[in-house]
């Protein structure tokens, strides 16, 4: 049997192992008073670690193998960096090593003292095809466990998705109403046009935003001609004239010009997220709120921030169209309740989390993760797989939770480094 040195780093953190009078493999009586501290750098796998072999008390390192002569194989034996290793954690004795200076480093051999049945649930794990390795355990994890986890998993997505607002601030310099509003115009393209509508945000400079916040034709046809949708030839109907018309105007006065090819995608997408609607409601958007940072910033309550996004000044020509020129039957022009939901998820709950991240004040952070903890869970089909093993997202905090757990731990098989799967093979 081979497993990864990580089990065995694992299982010597938690001490999973029988612990009654361990004795060293040359017959010493040892007492683990302290594993150390795990090392994921250069250097032993612990450091300053305590034991007592005899009865004498070491303080040093701890080094961690499969085989003890693994020793030699990874050139321990030439390093300097082992030579305050007190004590060699193996799987498996299979030879004698010495340290640099051609001391022996006392050994414990962990195989007698492992469950093999708690080493077979490891490897059902990693070569399942299970759609997360725990599914056929996890109904056995105190529900306490569960939600201490997610509550850490909510803070890690949080993390990973501000370095992208944090990258997007230092491109602006700083300025954090440009950063809000690029960052806004990639959550309107939800997901499958994001990046177009951050080339397209990027193209039309917020000052224009502001000179023509009370000409909604003129913020229209500026960002739809950008866009590249007013292109063609031949009949039009009324709007899309005055449409052509602004813009040619606008386009020359301003000196704008269109990022070339956007890459908009109308194939496999519901009507409502033609990214023609969704340029007219982020133009709504816009022209409404300006300002959005201040807003987000200073709104108290997450009603405040809903309100943003509810009976936006949408042009009637969008309850007939979903794409110009187009007509279709008559529907609604305003964002629905999951679009509003995931917006908030996305874009502002990030922004306020990135806030409070830069200026070192957690009371935006808190801000951050209230709002998720007023809203639904999202209604996906990740979300209602874990629910069919007994985890039910109670709002949108434990759902974001849950796609972080299902994208970088289950999907990876990062047992190891999942509350969830230690406790699954702790109860081995």
């Amino acid at each position: 049997m081979t497993l990864p040195e990580d089990l065995l780093h694992f299982i010597w953190k938690y001490r999973l192992y029988q612990t009654q009078k361990p004795v060293t493999v040359s017959g010493k009586p040892l007492a683990i008073l302290y594993t150390g501290m795990h090392n994921n750098h250069a250097g032993p796998d612990f450091r300053s670690a305590k034991i007592r072999i005899g009865t004498t008390e070491w303080a040093g390192n701890v080094e961690i193998h499969w085989r003890s002569s693994d020793w030699n194989t990874h050139r321990h034996d030439h390093d300097l960096a082992y030579n305050n290793v007190i004590l060699h954690v193996v799987y498996e004795h299979d030879k004698d090593v010495r340290r640099i200076d051609g001391t022996t480093p006392e050994v414990l051999e962990l195989k007698p003292l492992i469950s093999e049945f708690m080493l077979q649930r490891y490897q059902q794990m990693m070569n399942g095809m299970s759609w997360i390795p725990c599914e056929r355990h996890i109904d056995v994890i105190s529900p306490l466990t569960i939600s201490q986890w997610l509550s850490r998993l909510l803070i890690e997505r949080f993390e990973h998705r501000v370095n992208d607002v944090l990258d997007l601030l230092e491109q602006q310099q700083g300025n954090w109403d440009e950063t809000c509003y690029l960052w806004m115009a990639r959550c309107f393209g939800f997901s499958i046009n994001a990046p177009a509508f951050e080339q397209l945000a990027r193209s039309v400079p917020q000052a224009i935003l502001t000179k023509y916040q009370q000409r909604s034709l003129a913020l229209e046809a500026i960002f739809f001609g950008q866009a590249g949708m007013l292109e063609g030839t031949g009949p039009v109907d009324e709007y899309t004239a005055a449409l052509r018309n602004e813009y040619a105007y606008r386009q020359k006065l301003h000196v704008l010009s269109p990022p070339p090819g956007l890459p908009w995608r109308f194939m496999r997408t519901r009507p409502g997220n033609f990214p023609s609607m969704r340029i007219a409601q982020f133009v709504a958007f816009c022209a409404r709120s300006p300002y959005s940072f201040a807003t987000i910033r200073d709104a108290p309550t997450s009603v405040e921030l809903k309100a943003m996004f509810q009976q936006l000044p949408v042009h009637e020509y969008w309850r007939r169209h979903y794409r110009i020129g187009k007509r279709s039957a008559t529907h609604s022009n305003q964002l629905g309740e999951r679009s509003i939901q995931t917006l908030l998820i996305n874009a502002v709950a990030v922004i306020l989390f990135a806030f409070g991240k830069y200026i070192n004040e957690e009371t935006y952070i808190y801000r951050a993760v209230s709002l998720l903890e007023t809203l639904k869970p999202e209604d996906n089909a990740i979300i209602r797989r874990f629910s069919t093993f007994g985890i039910h997202a109670r709002q949108a905090a434990e759902s974001q939770a849950l796609l972080q757990m299902k994208a970088f731990y289950c999907d990876r098989k990062k047992c190891l480094d999942c509350s969830i799967g230690l406790a699954v093979i702790k109860n081995t």
